[in-house]
């Protein structure tokens, strides 16, 4: 999958680099989700495999990594804000005290499995993604910024609440061009908002044994602005293939091949070749404060 959107150079300016900088951060979801993906998303934050990751706040290995968040100030941690629960194995729900209907969770109190199940108002996707930010803020963890599990609120009616949310707890948040333009135009701190230029991930018609010609191809179109690339590192054993049961698209396979890629001599090389600059989220959260003051 690669998603494309009007170039921008709002993170270069506010960074102070050069405007055809290119710029990419390397992002892995769905920390959190269980020991898995704790473990290899931690072990490639620590050696720089990945610049960012954010945290699945309603699901079972939220504690544990919530714990090493705390004690590593240091990694750079959002909010995947989760409001889909897609396995069968493994389960979760909403963690706001408000009461939810058919529209966000099923007879058993869990997300619902499918995005087009999802039939949540805009403010209800506020208050548990509120709800998420809040959680995890106990728990520690001082996120850097917010984006969306499955991109459930890539939605017109839902990126306004996405948006105020984010800008509610000052995170920069994970957003292309095209869906933010459904965010009020009058509104001044819309013209503040640090817009990702290109999203690139690996779509489910591919294989664990081609993601790597996909990611190297995909440094090669990186161009001046910010990019994201999106991964799912975790490691090829029981736990994670129990919760896949076989499927393979963003299994357990694929995940560990996600880690293994990353942390490759070849795509560190491919990131030079690119003359590509690996930056995090945390660096925009703070250029954006310092330019606020």
């Amino acid at each position: 999958m690669y998603i494309q959107c009007v170039s921008s150079t709002r993170a270069a300016e506010i960074l102070e680099l050069a405007s055809d900088s290119k710029l990419l951060i390397i992002h892995a979801d769905d920390v959190g989700m269980c020991h898995s993906v704790n473990r290899a998303t931690f072990l490639a934050l620590e050696e720089g495999a990945v610049s960012s990751a954010s945290m699945m706040v309603p699901c079972p290995g939220f504690a544990e990594a919530a714990e090493i968040a705390a004690r590593h100030p240091e990694y750079d941690l959002g909010i995947h804000s989760t409001l889909i629960s897609e396995h069968q194995s493994s389960k979760w729900g909403p963690v706001s005290n408000k009461h939810y209907g058919p529209e966000m969770v099923d007879e058993n109190g869990s997300f619902w499995p499918r995005n087009d199940r999802l039939r949540a108002s805009p403010q209800q996707i506020d208050d548990e993604i509120s709800a998420q930010i809040k959680l995890a803020m106990e728990s520690g963890v001082n996120p850097t910024h917010l984006d969306s599990h499955t991109f459930s609120v890539a939605r017109a009616e839902y990126i306004p609440a996405y948006v105020k949310v984010a800008r509610r707890f000052g995170l920069p948040f994970l957003i292309t061009d095209h869906w933010h333009s459904f965010c009020a135009s009058d509104d001044p701190a819309t013209a503040n908002d640090v817009i990702v230029q290109d999203v690139f991930q690996a779509g489910r018609d591919l294989t664990p044994s081609s993601l790597e010609g996909y990611y190297i191809s995909a440094l090669s179109n990186v161009q001046s602005g910010l990019s994201e690339l999106i991964v799912h590192p975790a490691f090829d054993d029981f736990e994670m293939q129990d919760i896949y049961q076989g499927r393979e698209a963003y299994g357990a396979a694929w995940r560990q091949r996600d880690f293994e890629i990353m942390s490759s001599r070849k795509f560190k090389s491919a990131l030079q070749e690119n003359g590509i600059q690996v930056i995090n989220w945390g660096m925009i959260k703070t250029a954006m404060r310092r330019g606020a003051q």
